[in-house]
């Protein structure tokens, strides 16, 4: 009852734990069954009450109240009880702990598994692309990269992801677009008939399937060649992506003037020239393919690559992006064809052989001679400009502390009573000089700091002009001056 009133402390639950009957592990399990069913009434109120219920759970388990595992079925509760708006909105919290969860039991990061897998198949593909994106990347930190769940290692498809088009078989002539007769109905079908070899590449191992799919993508090469894109409208709004496009046989003219979709079908195809071409583990060793094949490909590629640059806006830029990408995924095939080793760096056993026998040649020092080799010539020189350190260090060009009259020269200047300077500009006013005058005073002048006058009245600086003057008063007796 009492947490099913407020949110609730961890104070308050040690409390309801304190004075509970039975043994310990018996009040875990109440609590466990409590905070859960607790969890019905606060879904209803703001999603920052829910956040702070969440966080209770949190806390309570780690004082040792509930179980290690309550506060992520609580979790996980929580996102199927809300809808997918709220959902967005809590899953912040999610983010925030990733680094926390990362380091919980493989069983508990199972849940948080299940849960963000649960919140994938509600989002929809088209429109919840972002939610989706944030719970692969919070997936991304709380479990390795090398987590076999997380990876296709026998390059299955998805088979179910079928596009649907008008594939009528009347009219197929017709032009679609009044400035183009090219654009017709039969070429409408020629360019979605593709997806399906995008959705499962491996049926081009049969012959008939590879003249179809080869006579398609040279249909949509020349159509895209002819139909140039002028760039009149680019594409300024970074946000602007489609995960699906629609497949209307009256949206074709206009697709093919929109920079998106002429890069979405190429860059697919592009896709499927590297699985064909790349070295696969799993692919079907039918799917072999001959010379003149590879060639056909590389050119293709090559067509496709040119098609691409003069596609606006930043053509040459987005190319370049491509051919990283497709590398990049060159090398992950590479990692899974070997079984998905360990990510970590292992130090060189090569390497470490090689230093450790390469010994440093050391020429013997001729102990009578003056000059010393250091098998440097550089530290040479400068060990042989004095060959004596001790007489080294006493020479009077090392010593770069001013003597006290020249160090206060100007200061005594100023404090003479007809140098009319004003007391604004002496320098004593400055921190910098109070700060080395007495530095200078304590290596060098010792007894004049018995003249400073401990009084309320007189300040530092004051102490310091009073000693100035006194050597400036001795120095010109000293020297015949008065």
């Amino acid at each position: 009852a009492a947490l099913s009133s407020n949110v609730g402390t961890v104070g308050e639950v040690a409390t309801l734990f304190e004075h509970s009957v039975g043994t310990d592990q018996e009040k875990k399990t109440c609590l466990d069954v409590a905070l859960r069913k607790a969890l019905l009434n606060k879904v209803l109120l703001d999603d920052q009450v829910v956040i702070k219920y969440i966080e209770l759970t949190f806390d309570s388990s780690a004082a040792g109240y509930c179980s290690a595992s309550t506060p992520f079925y609580v979790l996980a509760d929580v996102f199927d009880c809300l809808t997918l708006d709220r959902c967005q909105k809590v899953f912040s919290y999610v983010e925030e702990k990733s680094a926390v969860f990362a380091s919980e039991a493989p069983a508990n990061r199972n849940v948080v598994l299940r849960l963000c897998n649960d919140l994938i198949r509600r989002c929809s593909k088209s429109i919840n692309t972002l939610f989706c994106g944030r719970i692969q990347i919070m997936l991304a930190k709380v479990f390795p990269i090398s987590e076999r769940s997380g990876l296709n290692l026998q390059s299955q498809f998805n088979m179910e992801n079928v596009t649907e088009y008008n594939t009528a078989s009347e009219n197929k002539d017709t032009a679609m677009d009044i400035d183009s007769k090219e654009v017709t109905l039969l070429f409408y079908q020629t360019l979605w008939s593709m997806q399906d070899y995008f959705r499962n590449p491996n049926q081009i191992s049969n012959d008939t399937n590879w003249k179809k799919m080869e006579d398609t993508v040279n249909e949509i090469c020349r159509i895209f060649e002819n139909y140039k894109h002028e760039g009149s409208c680019p594409i300024l709004n970074e946000e602007a992506y489609f995960a699906k496009f629609l497949t209307s046989e009256r949206l074709l003219t206009l697709q093919i003037s929109d920079s998106n979709f002429r890069r979405h079908i190429l860059v697919q195809i592009l896709t499927l020239f590297q699985y064909l071409t790349g070295d696969v583990k799993f692919k079907p060793n039918k799917l072999v393919l001959s010379e003149p094949r590879k060639f056909w490909i590389r050119d293709t590629t090559s067509k496709i690559y040119s098609i691409l640059t003069e596609t606006p806006p930043d053509g040459d830029k987005f190319v370049q992006h491509i051919k990283s990408i497709l590398k990049y995924e060159e090398k992950w095939s590479k990692w899974k064809n070997e079984g998905c080793p360990a990510l970590s760096k292992t130090p060189d056993k090569t390497l470490q052989a090689k230093q450790k026998n390469l010994k440093r040649s050391v020429k013997a020092m001729d102990l009578s001679s003056d000059k010393f080799d250091l098998c440097n010539q550089t530290l040479t020189e400068l060990w042989n400009i004095c060959p004596d350190n001790l007489a080294a260090c006493q020479d009077s060009s090392r010593k770069f502390t001013p003597e006290t009259y020249k160090f206060f020269e100007d200061a005594i200047e100023q404090l003479e009573p007809d140098s009319g300077v004003e007391k604004e500009y002496y320098l004593t006013n400055e921190t910098a000089f109070v700060w080395r005058s007495l530095r200078l005073l304590a290596r060098q002048s010792v007894p004049y700091f018995q003249h400073i006058q401990n009084t309320k009245n007189l300040t530092l600086t004051d102490n310091l002009q009073n000693i100035i003057m006194l050597i400036g008063k001795e120095y010109k007796k000293e020297n015949g001056m008065e």
